[in-house]
């Protein structure tokens, strides 16, 4: 099983000081009045006032403005009208989660992207491997087919210090799982040059390998 790694050094944006209990519903209208301002701030305010969590590269927001969001709209909604003229739309993970991905451009020349030096792939390769053990051995997590996006930092002890999810799986046990999995993970200390948070996403179809490859797991000992 190979999880999908889709950054590091991310931004996670929540609503924690927000004033929302639960997140916004994809259907409820919410008012809306956030002027023109570095997209970083404009994010943030989105967050607090929709309870949806947003995770983005850091270096994507650098220089980059917000456009004037005002009025009553959805969330979805919302959010392209703000990021309208950034460069930048939204890719969900989940009912209350997104991940802002650059857009392509024609003018362009395709690149790709840098490869990270031995010594950090070898640590994503740990850090994947970790995960895939601690979640293919949980008969809950493997059991079904869930798709969340997952954020945490690194110790200097190589142990989880703390951990946020993107959204739900909209089962509160399988989240606590997910949780669970993820702080259990032990990968030695981090690299210098390692730049936190780690964000993966687990998708059903890396679930399913789960099965595949060991299909009697040994539960771990909660």
């Amino acid at each position: 099983m190979c999880l999908t790694l889709v950054g590091h050094g991310m931004v996670l944006r929540t609503a924690s000081a927000g004033p929302r209990a639960t997140p916004a519903a994809a259907s409820e209208l919410i008012a809306f009045d956030i002027p023109a301002q570095a997209l970083a701030s404009a994010i943030e305010r989105y967050s607090v006032l929709t309870g949806w969590q947003v995770i983005y590269d850091a270096s994507l927001a650098g220089g980059r403005r917000s456009a004037p969001l005002e009025g009553a709209f959805p969330p979805a909604a919302a959010l392209r009208v703000l990021l309208a003229g950034t460069g930048l739309a939204p890719e969900y993970v989940s009912d209350d989660g997104v991940m802002l991905v650059a857009l392509p451009t024609v003018a362009a020349p395709a690149t790709a992207p840098p490869v990270p030096p031995p010594h950090l792939r070898d640590y994503y390769g740990r850090i994947q491997a970790g995960l895939a053990r601690v979640f293919c051995a949980d008969d809950l997590i493997r059991s079904g087919r869930y798709r969340i996006a997952l954020g945490f930092w690194i110790g200097p002890s190589g142990s989880v210090v703390r951990a946020a999810s993107l959204g739900s799986t909209g089962q509160a046990e399988v989240d606590a799982a997910f949780d669970r999995g993820v702080r259990r993970l032990e990968v030695g200390a981090p690299p210098a040059d390692f730049e936190q948070p780690v964000v993966v996403l687990v998708t059903p179809e890396l679930l399913g390998q789960c099965r595949t490859a060991n299909p009697r797991p040994t539960r771990l000992a909660r």
